[in-house]
């Protein structure tokens, strides 16, 4: 344990201090493919006589039960720290946690989620990636507050960043139908906890259901880049210009022509007869809040309109929640960790030409690329240093002094 907990702080360095980490990359490091197809591939494109596929498929085998094993502890670990932090968990906790602990063990649980998710190829998405989205956001469709200072930790990750076409009308496009193309993750992961309220009671986060003892965990899939602060918890939705003119202009209109018929009729009375002149006034307090209180709920039926359709977006959108996603996440980076060792394996074991003196990485990694592209029609910046580091700690593969695999 001490020796994994080890690897993973260095790698969680090494995520910190890597500036590409910290933004999205031109090409996609993940590996579009399960392992069976991997492996089925393999075996047609080098012609692999019965007893050589018969081996691989041997090897294969025993490299999935190595990671399997290796995934099922990590499993272990994580399940046990998240058991005092599960929103869903059902068992009792019979020792009450301090906030300090609580603290310490939402740091280390996501901390070793985000090395988790590094093996799977997500991208940590920065706090000025955050804002930059929700500013373009403002600009595309509905204006949400987000307020950041409501988090005790936020992070969220992403993987198959790509393009998709949309359209839209804008009153200053005088509502022509205009298409527009929006960056869209494939996936993405929310992890977070809210901050508690303080010795007064007062609230410090905005939404209320969301308990402040737990860690939450949240997946989803195909979301454009601009609908990013629809998934944070406490979001507040704004309504845009037009929908406030909706809603302002015949609120004074309307008070306007009920004020003057009103104020007309009561002088007509009061100087007549000075009851009717009472029951006039009253009449008139009672249109008056009335046409308030009419406007006042199509305001809230316009931002339920609103918060109905995010909602229905979210539904259809959402994959996992919580301990699930911590399963998922696992089997993600099993399944890319065992197609990174299999490929460079059998590149170096079949691949022709490679002398027999072997091949540095770089040139190994260029041949894994173009494999990738002809086998998916992608694209893939292929991870040569973790996949080679994999084969040398198995034993599969080694490296001589002159750097040569």
């Amino acid at each position: 344990c001490s020796v994994n907990q080890s690897e993973d702080e260095n790698l969680i360095a090494g995520i910190e201090q890597d500036p590409i980490a910290r933004k999205l990359p031109e090409r996609a490091t993940f590996i579009p493919l399960r392992h069976t197809d991997l492996r089925r591939r393999l075996c047609e494109t080098f012609l692999l006589t019965e007893p050589e596929k018969e081996s691989f498929e041997q090897l294969c085998g025993r490299l999935q039960a190595i990671f399997h094993v290796e995934h099922l502890g990590l499993l272990l670990q994580l399940e046990e720290i998240y058991s005092r932090l599960n929103p869903d968990g059902e068992l009792l906790d019979l020792e009450a946690l301090d906030e300090p602990t609580r603290d310490w063990l939402t740091d280390n649980l996501v901390d070793r989620i985000s090395s988790l998710l590094y093996s799977a190829h997500y991208k940590r998405l920065s706090r000025e990636e955050l804002e930059r989205a929700i500013e373009i956001g403002w600009q595309w469709g509905v204006r949400l507050d987000v307020d950041f200072e409501q988090f005790r930790r936020l992070e969220i990750f992403a993987r198959g960043y790509r393009t998709v076409k949309a359209t839209r009308r804008r009153l200053r496009n005088f509502f022509r139908k205009e298409t527009i193309e929006l960056p869209e993750f494939q996936r993405l992961i929310m992890v977070f906890r809210t901050k508690p309220s303080d010795e007064h009671g007062n609230a410090k986060r905005a939404d209320q259901t969301v308990d402040s003892n737990f860690v939450y965990l949240k997946t989803f899939k195909n979301i454009p880049e601009t609908d990013l602060e629809i998934l944070l918890p406490g979001s507040k939705i704004r309504l845009t210009r037009l929908d406030q003119a909706k809603i302002l202009l015949p609120t004074v209109s309307g008070t306007a022509i009920t004020v003057y018929k009103l104020v007309r009729s009561l002088l007509v009375l009061s100087v007549a007869f000075t009851l009717n002149a009472i029951l006039g006034w009253i009449i008139f307090l009672g249109a008056t809040i009335g046409y308030v209180v009419k406007s006042v709920l199509s305001y809230f039926r316009t931002k339920n309109k609103y918060q109905f359709g995010l909602t229905k977006s979210l539904y259809l959108k959402n994959l996992d929640n919580n301990l699930g996603v911590i399963y998922r996440i696992l089997n993600e980076a099993e399944e890319q960790e065992l197609c990174e060792t299999v490929l460079a394996y059998t590149l170096l074991w079949k691949h022709e030409p490679i002398p027999s003196e072997g091949v540095t990485s770089e040139e190994l990694d260029d041949i894994a690329e173009k494999f990738l592209l002809d086998t998916t029609e992608r694209e893939v910046d292929f991870e040569i240093h973790d996949a080679l580091g994999k084969l040398a700690r198995l034993g599969l593969a080694e490296v001589d002094s002159q750097g040569r695999w």
